[in-house]
């Protein structure tokens, strides 16, 4: 095998597939970017047996061949290289030669026939997305999902068909992000999927360049995302999602308009002085105001700030978790930010000020036991 590429070409292509290799495995050759190249068409591979990428690439091919060699090594190596035309070769050793310039490096490479054969998906249904829609959607709902093992259905993104739309939901059970996408009506043939988070930061990451269109094929326990000559295979989460809309309340009545920059500035300031562990923060609301409290006993520390506020409801105190706030008010983009309570014990809602004609979008967050010293 013998080829050239410019250094900042491959090293785009090889960063992306090394976000795939697992960082602990007991199948050593997964630690490996598979190299297939014919002709000009270099194919590049890479899988932790649940997730799998390949992206083809045009180079200088000199010599046809397949190769299996280590990521890490790789990617440390070329991102270090000028942007010059690399060389890459098998020397007589088995061993890869990268030539730069005046340098030269050699990496030890696997047989390509260790290499795990990729899935063959028979798609039995496709669909396709604005490739920045997609991306904007998936990044509004990473944050919620979980990253519990024993609770894999949420470690994943319902993607749930109707007639009408298609609704989005994560949730790790403090928290719930729903999105309803009206762009997508007339698919609820397609039914309900719960794709993993790990593969959907990975369409993020590796399609995050691409305006192209991003194609769905679903299989009955596969789906894939092509963009361009990138393709992501992922498995799809089995189990049953929860039943998320009978946890949305439908009665809080109690509503809380205000500067979502002051706000968010607001909480920061005053979680400096939260429990490290639990990140409390209480409001107490009344017509108009909002206090922001904090204290940690531990360490005798409290904070209070003070926000003029459009409030109209009960007064009430509820806490939160200031970093699951923050987090929420990232993703709302406007620049107000509309709460909607119900009691002290009852989950609130996260809203922009106005939702869109194209889609739906709300956060809830359940509060957390009012502590008082």
């Amino acid at each position: 095998m013998r080829l050239t590429v410019p250094q900042k070409d491959f090293l785009a292509q090889i960063q992306k597939l090394s976000a795939v290799v697992p960082s602990k495995t007991t199948h050593p050759i997964l630690n490996n970017i598979l190299f297939q190249l014919k002709g000009d068409q270099l194919t590049l591979s890479a899988t932790d047996l649940e997730i799998s990428l390949t992206s083809v690439m045009t180079v200088q091919g000199e010599k046809d061949g397949d190769l299996a060699i280590p990521a890490k090594r790789l990617v440390d190596i070329v991102k270090e290289l000028d942007d010059l035309p690399l060389t890459l070769q098998l020397d007589r050793h088995g061993h890869v030669e990268i030539l730069s310039g005046q340098g030269s490096f050699h990496i030890p490479g696997e047989n390509a026939e260790n290499f795990p054969v990729l899935p063959e998906i028979a798609v039995e249904s496709e669909l396709s997305f604005p490739g920045s829609r997609l991306r904007h959607h998936i990044e509004r709902l990473l944050f919620a999902t979980s990253s519990d093992d024993l609770r894999p259905v949420l470690t994943g993104i319902l993607f749930e068909f109707t007639a009408e739309c298609l609704n989005l939901v994560a949730t790790d059970g403090h928290r719930l992000v729903r999105l309803r996408d009206f762009t997508q009506p007339g698919q609820e043939k397609l039914g309900s999927l719960v794709i993993p988070g790990r593969a959907l930061n990975l369409v993020v990451r590796a399609l995050q360049d691409s305006d192209e269109e991003i194609k769905l094929g679903l299989a009955t326990s596969h789906l894939v995302f092509q963009a361009g000559d990138v393709r992501i295979f992922t498995r799809l989460i089995d189990g049953r999602y929860p039943a998320y809309e009978g946890v949305i309340p439908a009665q809080n009545e109690n509503l809380l308009q205000c500067k979502r920059s002051s706000l968010s500035r607001a909480i920061k300031q005053v979680a400096h002085c939260a429990n490290s562990i639990t990140r409390q923060i209480n409001f107490s609301l009344s017509e108009n105001s909002m206090v922001i409290t904090a204290e940690d006993n531990e360490y005798g520390s409290r904070a209070r700030n003070e926000l003029d506020v459009d409030y109209a409801g009960e007064a009430m105190e509820i806490a939160f978790n200031a970093s699951y706030i923050d987090q929420m008010l990232r993703h709302v983009e406007s620049d107000d930010v509309v709460f909607k309570f119900g009691s002290s014990d009852r989950a609130a809602l996260v809203l922009p000020e106005l939702n869109g004609e194209e889609e739906d979008f709300l956060m809830l967050l359940m509060p957390v036991r009012l502590m008082r010293s």
